[in-house]
């Protein structure tokens, strides 16, 4: 199985493959049931346990996208693996909302944070053991190797984590995610092993931010799954017709915010760099945050579409104006990074946001809901304005 040959050449170019579409497809079922899960705790510590649980999704999604990016996805022992790997991230998915409920130690067979841990770990450790194999005698052999021992070492929080329950359990995973991520950004280093990542990571740039795009696409698609579910199940109201319209409008805004103005911005700055991989990494954390946005941004709406006249509570109003600040404070650091500027429609509409939570608090959610998404909409018809559409665009 090793050697070069399923290692993809550096002047191979191609395009996403249907493999690759298909395994994206298993987030769109793990980005409903983190919508699920929040929308089942909605208060600080389910918030916080839907961060972890998002935060280590994504981490195995990207992680994933990223090795497949130097492999020949078209070769076999690559299709047989990712089809492996997505078969480990629906278990791990199945049990997003469970990953919180405890079990005793000696029930584990039937506990879903157990089996959430155990599809977490299959992907993380699999994906690794084989990129170890196949590049081995390649230059980033050294980097996979590195990154063995990191996933291995973090991989005892997440088995911790499962004999403890309540805040212990959060604390531990938390602190594995912390670790996770801190050692992806290092580039996984190790004592007398700098990884080869951290200084060259041959990436394929225009491959990574297709992925991204297709990807955003999919966890904006959960969202109008989320809107039109929560809008079938309820009667047909003045209310509840003016909540579903704004929830869309906000959802609309977000996908113009995409990909009239960002994306634009990313693309420019990749073709102008010789060496993108940092400029994709910056785009890569973007996109995380901006599926924690949209995550909290389809829950704020589905409670308002339910309940449009009930006083919201202050975790929803956190997630009604805070998903769409983090949404745009991710995309004006990317911007930023990009092309040196802070896009001053991004920045007014962070403090828009931050304002307005305020003062909208003493109304009801479909207000709160119709502000937030005012105030994309407003951002989205600045970016119109500010830069006319001129040219057809291929990704963040």
């Amino acid at each position: 199985m090793g050697g070069p040959s399923l290692i993809r050449p550096r002047e191979v170019a191609r395009a996403v493959t249907p493999l690759e579409l298909l395994f994206d497809l298993v987030y769109v079922f793990a980005i409903s049931q983190l919508s699920a899960n929040l929308i089942a705790h909605l208060d600080d510590r389910g918030i916080a346990q839907t961060l972890i649980l998002t935060l280590a999704a994504m981490y195995a999604w990207f992680m994933t996208v990223w090795t497949s990016n130097w492999l020949d996805v078209e070769r076999r022992p690559v299709q047989l693996v990712l089809l492996g790997l997505m078969f480990a991230s629906l278990l791990m998915s199945t049990s997003i909302t469970s990953a919180f409920d405890y079990k005793p130690p000696w029930s584990w067979i039937g506990d879903r944070a157990a089996l959430f841990v155990i599809g977490y770990l299959a992907i993380q450790l699999g994906r690794t053991i084989f990129a170890e194999v196949a590049f081995r005698g390649h230059r980033l052999h050294g980097h996979f190797a590195n990154a063995l021992v990191w996933e291995a070492g973090t991989s005892v929080f997440w088995i911790a984590g499962i004999f403890v329950d309540g805040g212990a359990r959060l604390a531990i995973w938390a602190l594995a995610v912390a670790v996770t991520y801190g050692g992806v950004i290092a580039g996984h280093p190790l004592p007398n092993r700098r990884s080869p990542f951290s200084t060259d990571s041959q990436i394929y740039a225009a491959h990574l931010l297709e992925r991204f795009r297709l990807f955003f696409l999919i966890a904006l698609g959960e969202t109008v799954l989320t809107i039109g579910n929560a809008f079938a199940n309820v009667p047909v109201e003045t209310e509840t017709l003016a909540a579903l319209a704004a929830a869309f409008l906000g959802t609309v805004s977000l996908w113009w915010c995409y990909f009239h103005r960002a994306e634009r911005v990313g693309i420019d700055a990749v073709d102008g760099d010789g060496d993108a991989s940092r400029l994709v990494a910056v785009g890569n954390y973007t996109l995380i945050a901006m599926v924690i946005g949209i995550v909290a941004i389809a829950v704020g709406d589905e409670l308002a579409i339910a309940y449009p006249g009930g006083s919201p509570s202050t975790a929803a109003v956190a997630l009604i104006f805070g998903g769409p600040a983090i949404f745009l404070l991710a995309q004006l650091v990317f911007m930023r990074h990009a092309s040196g500027q802070a896009p001053t429609a991004r920045v007014a509409g962070c403090l828009a946001l931050a304002v307005l939570a305020l003062l909208t608090s003493p109304f009801d959610a479909l207000v709160a809901v119709i502000v937030a998404s005012a105030v994309l909409f407003a951002v989205a018809v600045a970016d119109t304005l500010a830069e006319p559409a001129s040219r057809p665009t291929s990704s963040p």
